[in-house]
């Protein structure tokens, strides 16, 4: 890895690679699936240009610019020239609605909008802050913008020299998915940004040969930590993912040495291997046959677009340990990591050191230990400066230098944290006693069947199990999948707590999806909107005679019908 210690700012650490490779290219971007490639000194140039143009349409420095596209290289270049202008950024989802972007907009008093591709800019329009003026990426069709990327470059000289900034600077605000409700504004320092990136990028050992691919959402706190940020740090190169349709291609053109995902998304993939291969007895035969396992075992990685790929992630929810073991048969180890966007530097498996079924050990420069109730507390010079707007909150979170996480947890004997539930997430019954939902639903992630899950029961005289299926168990026989799940519900119950027991399940009709709110924008379940959803359903099943030993299993058409 190339010496960088001297850079302590992101701002330093580009400067350093555009000074030593500036014709290496940086940002790889498709366009109808053309790549178009930009060097460390084109974006150089692109960020320093647009960076006087927002001096000169009227921003003070430490003002706050906002950025609503789809992942692409001008995001990149966009975050850029906000740190080179002397603005902070606050970044909002693609899929937030209208009322949520002006909320965002409106709590971070941002006063420009860049806004590329995105498919909630009709909504957004009409809810806009009046005196937010909008700047149009490249490539997309921006109705409305008050400029247009392309002029301000022709129009604007670029910022001379490399203009930095002092570490206690505001270099962004990222605004928390909003599991529990609005969303908090979780602001960095230059200071901790570059401990963010030192950590992680020492811990994965990344270097300027690695690539990166983009396709979570970079407003989200470890997208923008492991790829916009982490690229700063190592110098390597990322390429963007076009769409959900050019995924699969987008992949095998980048061939990510380092590659971030969600378990629902490994699933997805697992899922297209099988149907690829014809089934799970198909790739246990090519498997088992020392003819063709190796050549099997590579055709999967190539075909995913991993033949490269040294370092697999998952992480934001918990990853199935059967779904762990799937991909270690196939030589692909799945690496689950544990951060918040309040420390963005928490825990990891490592493929060197790893152990399925935990988060792993702290990452490098980072302290985890458990508090008196249970709680994961985590302390690192990567934490967040407080939330934006709210001391409060900050000061309940940010403790002697500790974050209070909220998640319960343990760390075992070798050193691995394991989450066991959420301090605030258990409930209780009507029996007046407290249950916790997680090691619960944990019983139940094994089963293939399921996608996702989600226990509820405040309020009521015993739990009920929601779930979403799984493209498995959406293909099954319907008496067949009710009757096995109805059995895996009664060999749970006999191993919780009678006030614990499940008395019914009932199985989703449709996605949770942050569309239709019942998830976060990085796939996390909003328990609060699933329980709301489904109380009046649940309170049916109740009415039945359905007990904890002979549970109900109902679909939710049935339950509304």
């Amino acid at each position: 890895m190339a010496n960088f210690t001297d850079s302590t700012t992101l701002l330093g650490m580009f400067y350093h690679w555009e000074n030593q490779k500036p014709g290496a290219t940086y940002l790889r971007q498709p366009v109808e699936q053309n790549w178009s490639e930009y060097t460390w000194a084109e974006v150089g140039e692109q960020a320093r240009r647009v960076a006087s143009a927002l001096r000169s349409i009227g921003l003070m420095e430490g003002q706050r610019v906002s950025i609503l596209s789809k992942n692409c290289a001008h995001w990149v270049i966009a975050d850029l020239a906000t740190m080179m202008s002397g603005c902070a950024s606050a970044p909002v989802f693609t899929t937030m609605t209208g009322d949520d972007i002006q909320y965002c907009l409106e709590h971070s008093d941002a006063r420009v909008l860049f806004v590329g591709q995105t498919d909630n800019w009709e909504h957004v329009r009409t809810t806009l802050p009046a005196d937010v003026k909008v700047i149009a990426l490249p490539f997309a069709d921006v109705p409305g913008a008050d400029y247009d990327w392309d002029t301000l470059l022709e129009e604007y000289e670029p910022l001379p020299g490399n203009p930095d900034r002092d570490l206690a600077d505001e270099i962004t605000t990222i605004y928390t998915s909003g599991s529990t409700g609005k969303p908090k504004g979780v602001v960095y320092d230059f200071e901790g940004a570059g401990h963010i990136v030192k950590n992680l990028g020492q811990t994965f050992q990344m270097s300027e040969s690695d690539r990166l691919i983009s396709y979570l959402p970079l407003a989200h706190g470890f997208e923008r930590a492991a790829v916009d940020f982490m690229s700063l740090y190592a110098g390597c190169t990322i390429g963007f993912n076009e769409n959900q349709a050019t995924f699969g291609a987008d992949m095998q053109e980048v061939r990510p040495t380092f590659f971030q995902c969600v378990p629902r998304l490994w699933t997805k993939f697992q899922e297209a291997v099988l149907a690829g291969l014809g089934g799970q007895g198909a790739l246990d035969g090519l498997l088992a046959d020392p003819s063709t396992a190796e050549p099997t075992k590579t055709r999967i990685k190539q075909n995913l677009g991993l033949d490269e790929a040294r370092i697999l992630t998952t992480g934001s929810a918990p990853t199935p340990l059967p779904l762990h073991a799937w991909y270690e048969v196939l030589d692909m180890p799945l690496c689950e990591l544990y951060g918040q966007s309040e420390v963005l530097s928490g825990t990891s498996n490592l493929p060197w050191d790893r152990k399925p079924g935990t988060l792993g050990k702290p990452t490098v420069n980072t302290e985890i230990k458990i508090a008196d109730n249970g709680e994961i507390l985590i302390k690192a010079e990567a934490v967040m400066k407080g939330y934006l707007h709210e001391p409060e909150k900050t000061a309940e979170t940010l403790v002697d230098g500790w974050i209070h996480t909220g998640d319960k947890g343990e760390i075992d004997d070798d050193g691995f944290l394991k989450i066991t539930g959420r301090v605030k997430e258990i409930f209780k019954t009507t029996k007046g006693k407290y249950v916790a939902p997680l090691p619960i639903e944990s019983e139940f992630s094994s089963n293939p069947n399921i996608e996702q899950m989600c226990l509820i029961g405040a309020g009521m005289p015993q739990t009920v199990m929601l779930i979403q299926l799984s493209a498995q168990g959406q293909a099954a026989e319907p008496e067949c999948l009710e009757n096995e799940l109805r059995d895996l519900i009664v060999e749970i119950n006999g191993t919780l707590d009678g006030y614990a027991r499940i008395v019914a399940l009932i199985i989703s009709s449709e996605d949770w999806s942050a569309e239709n709110g019942l998830a976060t924008h990085t796939l996390k379940i909003k328990r609060a909107a699933l329980e709301e959803r489904y109380s009046l359903l649940a309170e049916k099943a109740f009415e039945s005679k359905a007990s904890t030993d002979n549970p109900l299993v109902l679909r939710e058409a049935f339950c509304e019908a």
